[in-house]
């Protein structure tokens, strides 16, 4: 048997039309009314968010006006856990980023580090060409008395047209 204030659909919700009927119901009468909708909601909740619920359902089917949940004030809770596991999250999230941006920083440095390095190889390549090339032009201008390259030897027969005949 029910108490003495029995809950009727009829005369207490579906043709209110003040917000304050609605806050005047138990959470037991507020879970009635969301099962008679069908409204789904998770058996833990508290009065304030299957309330909550059931507003928005009731605007969505146009049974009460949008400016309703304009004027309902939700009490804050106290959701410290729920918070502090987005915040984890959060936090979380941030240092992944962090740890991404700093992979991709030391990807580009090695890089440009590798980069550098086959830049060296190839000058010091380069200039080894150069030197060999060097070393074989001066072989070659050397032996060719042509070219008049100075090997570092006095050589006199290339130079005796120069001296005056004795007489």
């Amino acid at each position: 048997m029910e108490s003495s204030r029995e809950f009727n659909f009829n005369a207490a919700f579906l043709e209110f039309s003040r917000i304050e009927e609605l806050d005047s119901l138990k959470k037991s009468e507020i879970v009635k009314v969301a099962k008679h909708y069908g409204i789904e909601f998770q058996p833990l909740m508290r009065k304030d968010e299957i309330k909550r619920y059931v507003l928005e359902y009731l605007v969505d089917e146009s049974i009460l006006p949008s400016t309703v949940l304009e004027t309902v004030i939700t009490v804050p809770t106290d959701n410290t856990f729920e918070l502090k596991r987005l915040e984890m999250e959060m936090n979380k999230g941030i240092r992944l980023k962090e740890m991404e941006r700093e992979r991709e920083r030391e990807e580009r440095e090695m890089q440009m580090q590798r980069e550098k390095e086959e830049r060296e190889m190839q000058r010091e390549a380069r200039e080894h060409a150069f030197r060999l090339k060097q070393l074989e032009l001066g072989v070659i201008k050397g032996s060719d008395p042509k070219i008049g390259l100075d090997t570092g030897v006095f050589d006199i027969s290339k130079h005796v047209k120069f001296v005056p005949k004795f007489q």
